[in-house]
């Protein structure tokens, strides 16, 4: 079915779903992305003390009210990667509105921290460690 056909509603329904799927990675592809080693830089929004406890592998700890000063740390050569506690938190779409305003490639972590490790993944931090005897886990 093409988008000729259908009704405008529907039609925009069908832009914002292909939007939404080409700006955003599942913690299962996150996962995949980091193993791939595509150019990443993954940013935590959480507290300092979450992000210490665990984090996603290379993650850097960037508040929301720090970003717009701290863009100089991400590489416009690489896809941002923001996120934050869980599916109720718009942080990181906030976050990601931000930056894609100041023209960084940017995807956002659907879900958030919680999604992702609760799909027991790959975790670095001191908690981390505990969790799997390792630094990370799959």
């Amino acid at each position: 079915m093409t988008t000729e056909t259908l009704t405008k509603e529907a039609a925009k329904a069908a832009e914002y779903f292909e939007n939404k799927l080409n700006f955003e990675y599942g913690p299962v592809g996150l996962k995949y992305a980091i193993q791939n080693k595509e150019a990443l830089t993954i940013i935590d929004l959480r507290t300092p003390e979450l992000y210490e406890k665990s984090h996603v592998p290379g993650a850097l700890n960037i508040s929301y009210e720090e970003l717009e000063k701290s863009t100089d740390q991400i590489s416009r050569d690489t896809t941002a990667v923001v996120y934050c506690y869980g599916i109720t938190c718009h942080l990181a779409t906030r976050a990601a509105l931000l930056l894609a305003k100041k023209g960084f490639k940017v995807k956002e972590l659907f879900g958030g921290f919680d999604e992702y490790a609760a799909a027991n993944l790959p975790l670095e931090g001191a908690e981390a460690k505990s969790r799997c005897g390792t630094s990370s886990c799959a």
